[in-house]
């Protein structure tokens, strides 16, 4: 981990890994009680807009249309083969995978945030405030995008007595045993709608699931629906264009325009544009838009937005003069190393279908990965955070917080401040550092791929 020993960090991400099973045979069954739809030939159980009426509910108000059932099931009736990987079968605009190999790189990508960010959260006194044990009220919690279900599992334990539900394109590789009584799977394609899920929860948290939307801006309307008055939001996505050391300035794409340019940056991009004209992708609009923040949204209250840029290392190479956060940069890089030498590599399937070989691919990657481990053309990764509450009402603010603040978990503030962790506390403040680095995207794009030329 770090090389540094003599003043050790004490992670304490509690990432739960041990109960996510990478055998990729879900014991947790997530299919609708609905199971007429999953006759359908398309999004069969799945789709969001069959639910929007007769929803089904339990006694604390939960929705029943998916939840752990008797029913068993597996991963194969839910996922393609497709170049030696499997891909869900409910959205074809989602490009990474979804087998052994992708649950793995998530778990780690989770760890990596979790200690960038010093827990499981951003704004993390407003999320504590929301979910604090109330009595006579159970706040209710949803997980877009879950993936392998970390985020939600970590979270349900932390918040025993709030109700979470997490969805995703593929079911999760959760053992039934090991899933909390106040946590459940779903399910669904944020793309067809969320109209069953409006007006219900405390706390959304979005991460990086923004490549499987189409419509980034009409979604985004769609989840700040889901919150009731006075719910936090939380979005976290990337920028897919890698930052010098400096930053500021992008690193070109390796091409015949930029030889020195980042091979990584030129996977990350020809992911990126791949997405966006072959699979319709809105991650263009997604980038803008949340580098904006939720300032200008109707539903959310302007007063309790923010925005924020982490950035983190690709690798070990950054340096600080606080061993403690020098450790920790050591640390994050590691993560974040491999989940990039893994994620790079999961575009390939996508990037073939664009006419590029997989001889090409390989190249760029074998040279992405020894710029990774030498650190040659060393970067950084900026996320995009955005987070806010629902307003009270039409031109209303957002209600109080709640005066009964939950106590700390020992996870909170235990690292301190991790000084890549850039908040924006007005819409100016984010403007302005969008342009300082927009002003720097003045490389040359790569050559188009075959089947993208004429596009």
């Amino acid at each position: 981990m770090a090389e540094n020993n003599e003043t050790p960090i004490l992670i304490g991400t509690s990432t739960h890994e041990d109960e996510i099973s990478q055998k990729g045979v879900p014991k947790v069954d997530q299919r609708s009680f609905a199971d007429g739809l999953s006759q359908l030939d398309t999004t069969f159980y799945a789709s969001s807009m069959a639910y929007t009426s007769g929803n089904q509910r339990d006694e604390d108000g939960m929705t029943r249309i998916s939840a752990i059932a008797s029913v068993p099931g597996g991963l194969d009736e839910y996922r393609r083969l497709e170049g030696g990987r499997a891909f869900n079968v409910l959205n074809d605009t989602y490009f990474l995978p979804t087998d052994d190999d992708e649950f793995t790189r998530l778990n780690k990508q989770h760890t990596g945030f979790t200690v960038a960010l010093g827990g499981l959260y951003p704004a993390g006194g407003v999320v504590n405030a929301i979910l604090a044990q109330r009595e006579g009220y159970t706040p209710k919690v949803l997980d877009l995008g879950c993936g392998t279900g970390v985020w939600t599992l970590a979270m349900s334990k932390e918040f025993p007595h709030c109700q979470f539900v997490g969805i995703d394109l593929a079911p999760v590789p959760i053992e039934a045993e090991n899933v909390p009584s106040n946590c459940r799977f779903e399910l669904d394609d944020i793309n067809n709608g969320l109209a069953h899920f409006h007006n219900e929860f405390d706390v959304i948290h979005s991460r990086l699931v923004v490549g499987g939307i189409r419509d980034f801006r009409k979604s985004k309307e769609d989840v700040e629906k889901c919150l009731k008055p006075g719910g936090l939001v939380i979005w976290i996505d990337g920028d897919y264009d890698a930052l010098c050391p400096d930053k500021i300035h992008y690193r070109p794409p390796a091409s015949d325009a930029h030889p020195d340019g980042s091979w990584f940056g030129r996977l990350t991009f020809e992911a990126r544009r791949a997405a966006v004209a072959f699979g319709r992708s809105d991650l263009d609009t997604m980038m803008e838009v949340l580098s904006a923040g939720l300032w200008e949204d109707p539903l959310m209250d302007p007063e309790t937005c923010q925005g924020a840029d982490l950035f983190v290392p690709v690798g070990s190479w950054v340096t600080d003069d606080d061993k403690v956060e020098a450790q920790r940069l050591t640390y994050v890089g590691a993560l974040f190393r491999q989940d990039f030498m893994s994620g790079h590599r999961a575009f390939h399937a996508g990037l073939m279908k664009v006419g590029l070989s997989a001889e090409t691919l390989n190249d760029w990657s074998d040279r992405a990965d020894e710029e990774m481990t030498k650190f040659s053309k060393p970067v950084w990764i900026r996320f995009i955070c955005a987070w806010g509450r629902r307003r009270a009402g039409p031109l209303q603010p957002a209600p109080p917080l709640p005066t009964q603040v939950a106590s700390s978990s020992p996870r909170d503030h235990q690292l301190g401040p991790y000084k890549s962790f850039v908040v924006h506390e007005s819409a100016e403040k984010a403007r302005r550092a969008n342009e300082e680095r927009n002003r720097t995207k003045t490389f040359q794009h790569p050559p188009l791929p075959p089947a993208l030329q004429g596009h």
